[in-house]
């Protein structure tokens, strides 16, 4: 009763909206418009913030003991360079001068302190004595191929070298450049930024038989927004495209105008709010206001089609608009209430780049109903009409799917439910992983380096701890050393860890130096003033080449750990991570506190973090959207069957990408959430259409070709117009939006085959197996009441 009650409410309520939406359709033109240009205007604040923070979950307990760790050791700033040269590896006379070159010329880095490479690499006492130098590579002017095939066999059997800045093969050298921003604005960064590519340029330019190339947050920072810069291109050439569809479809260049005017200024009313409240976006949401101007366009459609489909049945302009605005008002309050719902759904994730998009999207949807409902109408209005527009341009598509529906829909029923059967059963191959990686284009510097250190170094990750003994100087304390070598020895022996690096590894090292590279001192020294005096002796090294990581903190109370891994799925490294942790509760003095001290572990968790998190909100908006749908189309029956069209184009799309490709980033997985939120638009017209018919007397088949005569072109524009939208970031300049586009665009054209080839025999089918039922429990109940 309550439902039938609210639902008759809002019937009364919608009629009245219309005849006001059409009296003052005026002033709320005006009112809309001035307040769109106001908001509008907030664009110029709109910013971008591209680090990778914004990608991390909030709430991961992991995240507070970073942040503690980072304040005990500041990380380091510092750019990386490395160097490739063919076949013949590094060790040549233009590689090495470079390299020369580079450590000449580190300070044109802005805020540049220090460089470490190669070329100012000091080589032991014992190698010192041998050779006769204190560095590996001489005054480069003398040297002769002799001498670099001697310089090149010193390095390959160092593992000092061999595990941080060489390859094992001597295939790839890198160079640490260190810098001082102390302003870390995201200014000052592109700052430095900048001057790094300057010299990577000028000595790709001076040496060009080697590859050089250069990575860094900074110039992550900077991929980040050039490729932000980049895809607004994409925008252009999404309104262009859309253009052209229009009047493709509806043969009128002021119609197509006035729907690109909707959408515009839809796009910058949303990012115009972003700029009033001072929110940055990221890398997800950047994506966001084209989302926004394909639905806004949607929204538009509908209302323009069901117009000239007046104008064509004879009807003025006024009673076109009051006829479409009747027929639609409905169906498009619903899609931008359960459309607003999916994307509000993100806000369930923890991670600021998910939560930010669905809340940019969702305010974005909110403004493509206002400007459509209250300035579309009387924009259309004003245009002139004095050649009506032929019937839209997919109109006869849609005839010919009458046909089929009509004289084969239990094939298309059938067809439609193996598919949906069998690709359910290969959502199971899909496999979770992330790559905080895949933001960045793959011919940047950054990606290219990454598969370098993966093939040639076997460090392209890294876990990092810290132990603090919770005294000060405690690192000269022997029992607090002894159970920090213990663990160093033991991640060695680890078959995931390419290099361990930590305090303890120096004092073993100095100790083994000091007595004459004897084997037997590769150990600890046990005599407390000892320590100290090699501590003493690691300062006066830190003043003349700084280091590009500390090793311990400013009270000597803790020191750090380095453990570098490669080749490790997301999964691997967890479990990595997870058999370290028992190791040390298992044999860390429980006095000493231990911890995690690098964001590698914190992505590595993304994945069942968030994964987890969408799944919630993905639930609860589909059981209030489901509600939605029930409330807004008066049907509990017609809202449970709006699941099928809603909920299964995603899980086709999903399934065929986990037989072809197999892996899903959370980054990804949210689609499956926004994907109910961009469909339901369809299927809200459709079954909203077949109410209306079967309400005034039409049979189910009749009620299906009415509604895919009322519905079935604006529908079919709507998603070309969303296909062509999401298809466009194909041409992104970033891996991730390449995804979306492989995903979006499929599941976006899935919809609209379900919408047409499925609904409309399911309909059919499940209307005239009710009807049979009511038919066959009627009877039943009269001869009840009679033999009572």
């Amino acid at each position: 009763m309550l439902l039938i009650f609210f639902t008759n409410r809002l019937n009364k309520s919608m009629e009245n909206w219309v005849e006001k939406l059409i009296a003052r359709r005026y002033l709320l033109a005006l009112t809309t418009l001035i307040i769109t240009m106001f908001m509008s205007f907030g664009a110029q604040h709109a910013s971008m913030e591209a680090t990778d923070q914004t990608l991390l979950s909030e709430d991961d307990p992991y995240r507070e003991e970073v942040k503690q760790a980072r304040e005990d050791f500041p990380p380091t700033t510092g750019v990386l360079f490395a160097f490739k040269s063919g076949s013949q590896g590094v060790f040549n006379k233009e590689t090495l001068t470079a390299m020369a070159e580079l450590n000449r010329r580190f300070a044109q880095v802005k805020h540049a302190v220090s460089v470490q490479s190669l070329i100012n690499f000091r080589m032991s006492a014992i190698d010192q004595d041998s050779y006769g130098r204190d560095y590996l590579v001489p005054a480069l002017e003398s040297v002769d191929e002799e001498k670099i095939q001697e310089i090149k066999s010193i390095a390959l059997a160092d593992e000092d070298l061999t595990k941080s800045i060489l390859s094992f093969d001597g295939q790839l050298a890198l160079a640490n450049i260190r810098y001082k921003d102390n302003e870390d604005t995201q200014e000052s960064r592109v700052e430095v930024a900048n001057s790094i590519l300057a010299l990577r340029d000028s000595l790709r330019d001076k040496y060009p038989n080697t590859q050089v190339f250069a990575v860094g947050g900074p110039l992550f920072e900077k991929a980040s927004l050039d490729s932000r810069e980049a895809d607004n291109m994409l925008y252009g050439i999404a309104f262009g495209l859309g253009l052209a569809l229009f009047w493709i479809c509806l043969k009128s260049f002021s119609f197509s105008i006035a729907l690109l005017s909707i959408a515009a200024a839809t796009f910058g009313a949303t990012l115009g709010t972003y700029g009033w409240l001072e929110i940055p976006l990221n890398q997800i949401s950047s994506l966001g206001p084209l989302v926004v101007v394909v639905v806004a366009i949607a929204d538009g459609i509908h209302i323009l089609a069901a117009y000239v489909q007046g104008l064509h049945q004879g009807l003025a302009k006024l009673d076109s608009m009051r006829k479409s605005l009747e027929i639609n008002l409905r169906p498009v309050t619903l899609a931008t209430i359960t459309t607003a719902m999916g994307f509000l759904s993100l806000n369930y994730s923890s991670s600021p780049g998910i939560y930010g998009f669905g809340n940019l999207v969702a305010i974005g949807v909110c403004w493509a109903y206002v400007i459509s409902i209250f300035l579309l109408p009387t924009l259309i209005l004003l245009l002139p009409t004095n050649k009506i527009p032929r019937p839209l341009g997919v109109k006869a598509f849609i005839e010919q799917i009458k046909k089929i529906v009509a004289n084969h829909g239990n094939l298309t029923f059938r067809v439609g439910a193996v598919i949906i059967i069998s690709t359910l059963a290969l959502l199971p191959l899909n496999k979770l992983d992330f790559d905080r990686f895949a933001f960045i284009d793959e011919d940047s510097d950054f990606h290219l380096v990454y598969e370098l250190l993966k093939e040639k170094i076997g460090n392209d990750q890294a876990l990092a701890y810290s132990i603090d003994s919770n005294e000060y100087y405690g690192i000269t304390q022997v029992d607090f050393l002894q159970e920090v070598n213990e663990l160093a020895i033991w991640l060695e022996q680890q078959p995931e860890a390419s290099f361990v690096t930590t305090y303890t590894d120096y004092l073993r090292s100095r100790n083994k130096d000091e007595h004459d590279d004897d084997e037997a001192y590769d150990r600890l020294p046990t005599d407390q003033l000892q320590i100290i005096d090699y501590l003493v002796g690691y300062q006066l090294i830190q003043e003349i080449e700084p280091s590009l990581q500390p090793i311990f903190n400013s009270d000597y109370s803790a020191v750090r750990f380095i453990v570098g891994t490669s080749n490790l799925s997301n999964r691997e490294l967890i479990a990595f991570n997870e058999r370290i942790d028992t190791w040390i509760a298992d044999n860390i003095s429980k006095k000493y506190k231990v911890l995690h001290g690098d964001n590698s572990i914190l992505f590595a968790r993304l994945n069942t973090k968030i994964t987890v998190e969408l799944l919630q909100g993905f639930s609860l908006s589909f059981a209030f959207i489901t509600l939605t749908m029930i409330i807004g189309l008066k049907s509990l029956r017609y809202g449970l069957l709006s699941i099928i069209p809603n909920l299964f184009p995603a899980t086709i799309v999903f399934g065929v990408w986990g037989l072809l490709v197999g892996e899903l980033s959370p980054y990804i997985l949210m689609l499956f959430s926004i994907s109910i939120g961009l469909v339901v638009d369809d299927s809200v017209h459709v079954l909203s259409k077949y109410i209306r018919a079967k309400k005034d007397g039409l049979n189910p088949e009749e009620a299906v070709q009415y509604s895919l005569e009322r519905a079935g072109s604006a529908i079919t524009i709507t998603t070309l117009a969303l296909a062509i939208g999401t298809c466009i970031l194909v041409f992104s300049s970033t891996i991730y939006f390449q995804s979306v586009a492989q995903m979006l665009t499929p599941i976006i054209v899935m919809a609209l085959i379900l919408d047409l080839f499925f609904l409309p025999p399911l309909l059919v089918k499940f209307d005239r197996w009710y009807d049979q039922r009511r038919t066959e429990s009627t009877p039943s109940i009269k001869n009840l009441e009679t033999t009572s």
